[in-house]
C-alpha cells in the first residue's frame, strides 16, 4: 500500500475525534482529498494554540520532505503537549504508536532522495554510513538546539527490565511502567531503534556538547530508511534491524577470580555464567511500528543462579574482596542444598567476613549488546554499516525526571557549595567507545560519542520559537535521562577502574539490586535521579539526605514502600524517646527482588519539578537549623517529610501562631540532630538518640520552624 494511503487511514481514524477541528485552525483540513496535496500546500500556523509554541518557525506545510520538525501534521500527532483540539477541548484519541512510525516514513518518502542526492546534501567529500539510532521527538526544552521541538538522535538506547508486558501510553506518545492496582508490579520500557543514511562529522557546540568533542567523529542522520520503492529513489529497500543482547557478569566474575575461580570453561561460556536467550525482542511491528526494541518481562526481577538443575555458587574468601566487584554475599548455599539467608543471623558482617562458605549466585536479565542494520539495497552504495549500543537496564524509579535536566537545573541554582559529593553526570556527556568484547567486534576505542545526542543534519535549524514549551514529563529511552557512569553505575558501567576505556555491563552490580541498595542509602554521594534512602537507615554523617522520600514513599503511612523497607519511627526506649530505624547491614535488596517487593508506582509519578522543589525543601530546612555545610548536615537527619495539602490542621494551627500564611507548596519536615547510635534486642533495627527536635513547615518564600517544641517562629526561607 503507498504510504499515503496509509497516512489517509490515520488521518480518517483521527478525524472526528477534534483533530480535524483542531488542524483546521492552522488551515490544514485531514480530511480534504487528495490529501497530498493538503499536506504541501501552504499553512497560516497559530502557534499560540496550545502544544504549538515549539512548532519550528521554518514549517510551514502539513508535511515538509524530509523535515519532521517543520512537518505539521507530524508535529500535532507526535509531541506529547498536543493534548488539547478547539476550543481546548480535551482529545479523547491519539495516535498509536505505529501509525507515528508510518507518518515518520512519509515525511521522509513524500519525495524519496536519491543516494547521489544524500552525498550532495552531505558534501561530495563526506563519509555516509548505514547507522542505527535510538531516537525521540521531543518538545523544545529536551532538543540538542533548544530551537523548537524536534527528533533527537543517540547511538545508544536504553530499555529497562520489569515483571509485566510492555504498555503505550498514546496520549504520553511513549510507553508507560505502571500497572494499575499492582503497585509492586513495574512493565518492561522499551528503547526505539531505526537505521539512517547519516554522515560523519565532528563535533558542535551547543547544549551537551563539551570540550574536546571537535576533535571527535559523531554520526549525524540525514534520511531515515524503511521498507519499499518510497525510501530511496531507484531501490527496493528491504531493511532488517538484527539485535544481540548478553549478560556475562558471572562470567567476568569468574575469570577475574584466577586461580580462585570456582567455575572454568566450556561451562563458564554457558548460562548462567553468560545469558543471550530471551532477553528481548522486537515488539509487533504492526502494533508499535518498527524497530521498537522489547525486554522479555519476568516473574522475578532476580533470580537464583541454576545450573544442570543445580543451585549455582561461589567460594567466599575470607576477608570477602572480590576487586570491588558489588555481588550478593548473603545467601550461603549449605551441603544439603538448603539456602541459608545470613540477613537473618546477629553476626551477619563478621560471617561475611570470615569467608570460608560458599554463597548463592544470582542472576537479572539486564544486559548489553547491539542494534545491527542490514540492508542489501543500500549495501553496495553505501558499504558502511554502524551499530548502535543497546543496554537492557535495570528500572528507573523516577521515570520522568531526567539526569540532564537535573544538572542543568543544579547548575542554576549556585548552591554555595556542591550539594552531591561528586559531580553530577549524565551518560550522553560520557565520550567512551562501546564494549568492543561483544560479538562482531563492532565498537572500537576511537568511536567515543556513542552516547552524545545528536540531531539530524540541517542546512540551519532556524530561530528559536517565540513561545515557551513545557517538558515532556515521560519515560526516555535516550542516554541523557541516564545516570553517568560512577562506582560502578545505574545504566551501565566502564572497564578500565579509574581510567574507563569503554562502557560494559560485565562491572554493575550482580545481581543489579546491589547497585540499588548502595546507591539510593548513599543519599547525597550518589548524584543521580534515584531514590534517597539514606534516612530510612541510621545516620550516617558522610552522607546526609539530599532528596528526601516522602514518608509515603518509605513506609510509614502503611503503604508498600518503594524498597520494602520501614522508615524511621519514634519509640521510647530506656525511659526516653528515640529513632529506630533499619539497620542499614540487615537490608538486602536482592531479597526485596525475590519477594517482589521493589516498587515505582509512587515514585514515579514524581514530576521533574516536584523532585527539584524536594532538593530545595531540604536544603533550606538544613539552612534553617544552621547547617550551612556539608558536614554540619551530617550531624542531621530527616524522621518526617511530607508534602502537605492545604487543608492541614497543623499547619492552620502554627499559621495560625505566627499570624502569616505560607505562600506556595509547603512541605513538613521533622529533622534531628543525632546522638549515639545503639543496637536493640531485635538486631535488625538501631536506636538512634535525639539531641535536638525541629519541626518544619516549609513554603515559596518563607518557613515556620519550631526548635525543641519552644513555639513556631517565622523566617524568610534561605
Amino acid at each position: 500500500m503507498p504510504l499515503i494511503d496509509e497516512v489517509q487511514r490515520v488521518c480518517e481514524r483521527l478525524a472526528s475525534t477534534g483533530w480535524r477541528d483542531l488542524l483546521l485552525l492552522h488551515g490544514l483540513d485531514i480530511q480534504a482529498r487528495p490529501l497530498a496535496d493538503e499536506l504541501n500546500k501552504a499553512l497560516s500556523i497559530d502557534r499560540t494554540i496550545k502544544g504549538f509554541e515549539d512548532f519550528s518557525l521554518q514549517g510551514s506545510r502539513g508535511i515538509e520532505s524530509g523535515h519532521p520538525a517543520r512537518s505539521l501534521l507530524y508535529h500535532a500527532l507526535a509531541s506529547p503537549n498536543v493534548t488539547e483540539g478547539a476550543g481546548a477541548k480535551p482529545l479523547a484519541e491519539f495516535p498509536t504508536a505505529a501509525e507515528l512510525e508510518t507518518l515518520l516514513n512519509y515525511v521522509y518518502g513524500v519525495r524519496p532522495p536519491s543516494v547521489a542526492q544524500l552525498q550532495a546534501l552531505a558534501g561530495a567529500d563526506a563519509t555516509l554510513g548505514l547507522v542505527v539510532f535510538a531516537l525521540e521527538y521531543r518538545p523544545q526544552p529536551g532538543t540538542t538546539h533548544r530551537q523548537h521541538a524536534d527528533l533527537c538522535f543517540s547511538r545508544t538506547g536504553i530499555a529497562r527490565v520489569g515483571t509485566a508486558p510492555v504498555r503505550y501510553d498514546a496520549q504520553l506518545r511513549g510507553f508507560s511502567p505502571f500497572v494499575q492496582n499492582q503497585p509492586q508490579a513495574m512493565r518492561v520500557m522499551p528503547a526505539r531503534f531505526s537505521a539512517f543514511i547519516a554522515v560523519q562529522q565532528k563535533g558542535g557546540v551547543g547544549p551537551g556538547w563539551q570540550s574536546g568533542d571537535d576533535e571527535l567523529n559523531f554520526w549525524l542522520p540525514l534520511h531515515k530508511v524503511f521498507n519499499g520503492t518510497e525510501c530511496i529513489d531507484g531501490l527496493d529497500v528491504d531493511l532488517k534491524l538484527e539485535a544481540f543482547h548478553v549478560n556475562d557478569k558471572l562470567r567476568q566474575f569468574h575469570i577475574r577470580r584466577g586461580l580462585d575461580a570456582d567455575w572454568f570453561e566450556p561451562d563458564l561460556s554457558k548460562a548462567p555464567f553468560v545469558l543471550t536467550d530471551n532477553l528481548a525482542e522486537w515488539g509487533d511491528s504492526s502494533v508499535f511500528g518498527a524497530g521498537l526494541n522489547v525486554p522479555v518481562p519476568r516473574a522475578r526481577l532476580v533470580e537464583p543462579a541454576w545450573f544442570n538443575e543445580k543451585l549455582v555458587s561461589f567460594k567466599v574468601p575470607p576477608g570477602a574482596d572480590f576487586g570491588g566487584y558489588i555481588i550478593n554475599k548473603r545467601h550461603q548455599l549449605q551441603g544439603d542444598g538448603l539456602i541459608r539467608d545470613l540477613n537473618k543471623e546477629p553476626d551477619v558482617d563478621a560471617i561475611v567476613s570470615a569467608g570460608n562458605y560458599q554463597a548463592l549466585h544470582f542472576i537479572d536479565f539486564t544486559a548489553e549488546g547491539w542494534v545491527k542494520p542490514i540492508c542489501p539495497a543500500l549495501s553496495a552504495h553505501i558499504p558502511i554499516i554502524v551499530v548502535a549500543y543497546s543496554i537492557l537496564s535495570a528500572p528507573d524509579f523516577y521515570p520522568g525526571c531526567g539526569q540532564a535536566a537535573l544538572i542543568e537545573w543544579d547548575q542554576q541554582q549556585a548552591f554555595p557549595e556542591r550539594i552531591w559529593y561528586v559531580s553530577l553526570q549524565a551518560l550522553s556527556g560520557r565520550r567512551l567507545a562501546g564494549n568492543p568484547q561483544l560479538p562482531g567486534e563492532y565498537f572500537v576505542a576511537e568511536d567515543k560519542g556513542i552516547t552524545a545526542l545528536v540531531s539530524q543534519l540541517l542546512l540551519g535549524v532556524g530561530a528559536a520559537t517565540v513561545g515557551t514549551s513545557a517538558s515532556a514529563e515521560r519515560p526516555s529511552w535516550l542516554p541523557d535521562h541516564a545516570a553517568g557512569t560512577f562506582s560502578p553505575g545505574w545504566e551501565i558501567s566502564t572497564d578500565g577502574g579509574f581510567r574507563p576505556t569503554f562502557l560494559c555491563g560485565y562491572n554493575l552490580g550482580s545481581p543489579f539490586t546491589e547497585d540499588v541498595r548502595i546507591c539510593s542509602a548513599a543519599g547525597g554521594y550518589w548524584p543521580a535521579v534515584t531514590p534517597d534512602s539514606a534516612r530510612t537507615f541510621e545516620p550516617w554523617s558522610a552522607k546526609p539526605t539530599v532528596i528526601p522520600l516522602p514518608d509515603s514513599e518509605n513506609g510509614q503511612t502503611g503503604q508498600p514502600s518503594w524498597d520494602g523497607e520501614t522508615g524511621p519511627r519514634l519509640v521510647m526506649a530506656g525511659g526516653r524517646q528515640v529513632v529506630e530505624c533499619t539497620a542499614y547491614t540487615y537490608s538486602d535488596y536482592t531479597n526485596r527482588g525475590l519477594a517482589g517487593q521493589l516498587s515505582l508506582s509512587v515514585t514515579g509519578q514524581t514530576s521533574r519539578e516536584e523532585y527539584q522543589r524536594r532538593i530545595l525543601a531540604m536544603h533550606s530546612a538544613y539552612i534553617a537549623v544552621g547547617a550551612t555545610t556539608r558536614q554540619l548536615q551530617g550531624e542531621w537527619a530527616v524522621l518526617s517529610f511530607v508534602p502537605i495539602v492545604r487543608s492541614d490542621s497543623a499547619l492552620a494551627k502554627a499559621e495560625s501562631a505566627v499570624r502569616k500564611r505560607l505562600g506556595g507548596d509547603v512541605d513538613f519536615f521533622k529533622i534531628y540532630r543525632y546522638g549515639a547510635i545503639s543496637t536493640p534486642s531485635d538486631f535488625t533495627r538501631r536506636h538512634v538518640e535525639i539531641l535536638e527536635m525541629v519541626e518544619l513547615f516549609i513554603g515559596a518564600k518563607n518557613l515556620l520552624i519550631n526548635r525543641n517544641n519552644k513555639g513556631w517562629q517565622i523566617r524568610t526561607r534561605d
